[in-house]
């Protein structure tokens, strides 16, 4: 390959490096701002960057800091992105113990560069430390991460590939140094270099993109059937998992109870404190309700004051017992707005599921036991074809 042809390369190169860099930052502007898009947008720009100084070479008073210089930027980038991942997947890292590995490595290729001049050591230790970092990357990207998996699985099988191209680099360059090394050997080094390595750099950010766009695509989703205000499920995203939960209780023959309650006189609340406080009174109640119940107990805001949640494997007594302890925090943490505590009260009706029910039907029962609980008086709980009181706590 001549120098035409590897110069050309490299200005390709640093194109799709800026290319892939402004992906990640359009995705960290687009997606909430997350920690990962933006490391992954930096790596890329440290990418642009190695490639730019390898044009650069000549420019360089000597090899041997010109050499130094593209290596600490590359291992700072492949570091880079193994951080992003883990970012990404809520994993901890310690960045005093990433930044003693810089130094470390760094070290490591001053000594060989400078004070015991090795060939085969220095050309090796790039492509090493990048072989374990995407070996790293592909391990956690297959043991973690959000549902679905595909754009995981890819991504994991691209820094495999890559990670074990940059383990043959490493192989190939400890060879480097002796003095039997053949032409054969030096040809497999370029080979890698110049046709592997920018290969898998190209796949690599694509399928960095790839789950930048699935990841926003499932936040998109998850914003469609959720509550902005009160982040529980909407009613959209109720009825879609009621009607999951109902199939598997109508299948299995097992208990599935819904629960409707309504926070009393919450215009009250609006007309004396404002709008901005009713809005704190919605997001309060639905922070006890979310503590009072099952993770895998369905919750959502389905009208303006009114809450539903549907707890699977659970009679009407068991939803009783939950409700009780809606109704006991809201006694005991009223909301508190500028120093002043405002008591609050719910209403509820429950109704268990029948096998023939419909999602209306089971929520026009559960609505008709609470069109009774308020009108008895609020503070309330009534039970679908039952008059008799679950409970009641005193509010005083």
């Amino acid at each position: 390959m001549d120098l035409s042809a590897v110069q050309a390369l490299q200005l390709t190169l640093v194109v799709v490096s800026l290319v892939f860099a402004a992906a990640c930052f359009l995705g960290w502007h687009l997606f909430d701002r997350p920690r990962h898009a933006l490391v992954w947008g930096g790596a890329f720009l440290l990418a642009a960057l190695q490639y730019g100084l390898s044009l650069a070479r000549e420019a360089f008073p000597s090899y041997e800091l010109w050499w130094i210089i593209v290596n600490l930027v590359s291992c700072l980038l492949v570091l880079g992105a193994a951080l992003g991942h883990r970012v990404r997947l809520g994993l901890a890292t310690s960045m005093y113990h990433l930044a003693a590995l810089v130094v470390a490595i760094m070290g490591l290729q001053i000594v060989f560069t400078l004070i015991v001049p090795r060939t085969d050591v220095r050309v090796a230790l790039g492509p090493g430390v990048a072989c374990v970092a995407f070996l790293h990357i592909a391990w956690i990207l297959l043991r973690h991460g959000p549902e679905p998996r595909l754009a995981q699985h890819v991504a994991a099988g691209v820094h495999l590939l890559f990670g074990l191209a940059q383990g043959l680099a490493t192989g190939i360059a400890l060879q480097l140094g002796v003095d039997e090394a053949t032409l054969q050997q030096r040809e497999a080094y370029n080979l890698v270099n110049f046709a592997l390595m920018p290969t898998f750099f190209v796949a690599m950010g694509v399928t960095v993109i790839f789950l930048l766009a699935t990841d926003l695509s499932n936040r998109l989703g998850l914003q469609a059937v959720t509550d902005q205000l009160t982040q529980v499920s909407n009613r959209r995203g109720f009825l879609y998992v009621a009607e999951s939960l109902m199939s598997t209780a109508r299948r299995y023959t097992r208990p599935l109870t819904i629960v409707l309650a309504d926070i009393d006189y919450f215009k009250r609340i609006n007309d004396r404190f404002g709008h901005a406080v009713g809005d704190r009174a919605l997001v309060h109640f639905a922070q006890i309700v979310r503590q009072c119940v099952r993770n895998e107990d369905a919750i959502g805001r389905i009208g303006g004051e009114e809450f539903a949640v549907l707890m699977g494997d659970s009679s009407a007594e068991d939803a009783g017992r939950m409700v009780a302890r809606v109704r006991q925090m809201l006694l005991q943490q009223p909301l508190l707005e500028s120093g002043q505590m405002i008591a609050m009260t719910a209403s509820f009706g429950i109704a268990e599921f029948e096998r023939e029910d419909s999602k209306e039907e089971l929520l026009l029962r559960a609505d008709n036991a609470l069109y009774e609980a308020k009108e008895s008086g609020r503070d309330t709980v009534r039970v679908a074809g039952n008059r008799h009181l679950v409970g009641m706590v005193s509010h005083g």
